[in-house]
């Protein structure tokens, strides 16, 4: 018997394949709901960390100073965000992982709990003297929402709104930070946190390089770069305070810069071990014509046989890191990306949008193809799909994301921090507070030099650490302020 005849546009459908769809739908529809219900208990957690969590902190550390210290210390150690590798301690609502830019969702992280609780603490407590807008922070804040008005042309919007509710939040540790420091003890605190900080640090870098074998260690930093740029930036103040008046914990701050020394060494990153080498001249330098001490000269001494006794057991894999073969492809790509930096600001003067330019190098947009161009031009494929990365350039960033009123305020609020740390520096000088005023000048100098190159100061650890630091600088001004203020009214009343 002849099997019937079955005409080709209709199959008979295996029952098999029925199950699978319905298995694979059922799967999607199941996803989907456990998206969104974890979405939900993100946004509860959230809401009860704030409204919850903070207010019990707050009441917990209330007249307890050490409470406090110990706070204070634990949001500094987190800034370096894991023990072991990455680890966000935080959540994210709306993440998109698989988007390339600076901000990858609305992002809430844990120390910023801590800091609002002891933001409320010292409102409670010290109402006369407590700050919401310390010195500085205003300028910071018109750059957060000058930067907002480049949500116009954003193609979108949701990414502007994702990187403003990070760096307008992340003013929260500089609040806290500066209502928190109120005695000489709290500066060293401070220090002395972030030696026990990059003391970790350098444990877990030593483990990825010795046990795990990795040529650029990143430690607990999204890349070796932010890693580099950390580790300079809060080394600068190690070597300062620690060439400054003798204290119990000088010397430990002399280690914890050659941790931070280790640290650098072992990303292999070519501008961070230029711009350290850099810090570390200007540092030492301002710190022998300031007082040219038998102490400081004998540290000086010391750290340089450290130095190049390091130098000598690693210059091989340093030599070869500045010859890999990557190098002039990678200085080829940084052009052409600043190239695209540049036409988007032609075309959008406010600005492509903050946190838009990994979406607007891609297509639809025709940013990207100069890149494509100059692929071709060199016979290699071209495949559309592939998501090209975003400008590491942090100048070039700021100018095609958040446009001419952006990139202004933003320089404004650099030039006037650098110009309050050397004027702490010389007000202050044979005190802890003239060597982090010189610390933080030097250690945040080397990050400006450096972001021509790298885009750290948009991740959040090195962010969150820049504002902290800051923070402080902002309190030296502050009592550079009062110490002249109370001259005059001295003057004055003779």
């Amino acid at each position: 018997m002849s099997s019937p005849c079955i005409p080709r546009s209709r199959k008979v459908p295996d029952p098999q394949s029925f199950q699978s769809v319905l298995s694979l739908a059922t799967r999607l529809i199941y996803d989907k709901e456990s998206s969104d219900m974890m979405e939900f208990v993100k946004a509860v957690l959230i809401l009860i960390g704030f409204f919850g969590v903070v207010p019990v902190m707050a009441t917990a550390f209330q007249g307890r100073r050490k409470y406090q210290q110990i706070a204070f210390s634990v949001m500094c150690f987190m800034t370096i965000g894991g023990i072991w590798w990455p680890s966000e301690w935080g959540l994210t609502v709306d993440s998109v992982e698989t988007y390339r830019g600076h901000t990858k969702g609305f992002h809430f992280y844990f120390l910023e709990f801590i800091a609002l609780a002891l933001i409320l603490v010292a409102k409670k407590e010290r109402p006369r003297e407590f700050r919401w807008l310390p010195p500085g922070l205003l300028v910071y804040y018109a750059y957060c929402f000058l930067s907002l008005l480049s949500i116009i042309d954003a193609p979108h919007k949701d990414y502007v709104l994702m990187a403003f509710l990070k760096f307008f939040k992340a003013s929260l540790v500089f609040i806290a930070t500066w209502n928190f420091i109120r005695t000489e003890e709290d500066w060293h605190r401070l220090i002395l946190s972030y030696a026990v900080a990059m003391g970790w640090e350098t444990v877990a870098v030593l483990n990825l390089k010795y046990h795990h074998h990795i040529y650029q260690v990143p430690g607990t930093f999204e890349h070796q770069n932010s890693l580099a740029m950390f580790a300079g930036m809060i080394g600068m103040v190690f070597l300062s305070a620690g060439l400054g008046p003798k204290h119990r914990w000088s010397n430990y701050y002399l280690y914890a810069y050659l941790a931070c020394a280790l640290c650098v060494q072992s990303t292999l990153s070519r501008g961070g071990l230029v711009v350290y080498i850099m810090g570390t001249g200007l540092v030492v330098g301002m710190s022998l014509i300031d007082k040219p001490t038998p102490r400081r000269f004998a540290v000086v001494g010391a750290l340089g046989a450290a130095g190049l006794l390091g130098l000598a057991l690693t210059l091989n894999t340093i030599i070869a890191r500045f010859h890999d073969k990557g190098n002039e492809s990678s200085g080829e790509t940084r052009d052409l990306l600043n190239a695209a930096s540049r036409h988007m600001l032609a075309d959008h003067p406010l600005g492509i949008g903050w946190n838009n330019f990994a979406a607007a190098i891609n297509w639809p947009f025709h940013y990207g193809d100069i890149i494509d161009d100059w692929e071709l031009d060199r016979g290699h494929k071209v495949d559309p799909d592939y998501q090209k990365g975003v400008v590491e350039s942090h100048y070039y960033l700021l100018l095609s994301e958040t446009g001419y009123q952006g990139y202004t305020t933003y320089i404004v609020f650099i030039t006037v921090f650098l110009y309050w740390n050397l004027r702490g520096f010389f007000a202050f000088k044979h005190h802890i507070r003239g060597c982090l005023s010189l610390g933080i000048f030097a250690g945040c100098a080397n990050n400006y030099l450096q972001s021509l190159l790298e885009r750290v100061l948009t991740q959040q650890r090195n962010l969150m650490l820049w504002l902290i630091l800051l923070a402080v600088a902002s309190r030296i001004e502050y009592l550079r302020r009062e110490a002249k203020r109370s001259k005059i009214n001295a003057g004055s009343s003779v």
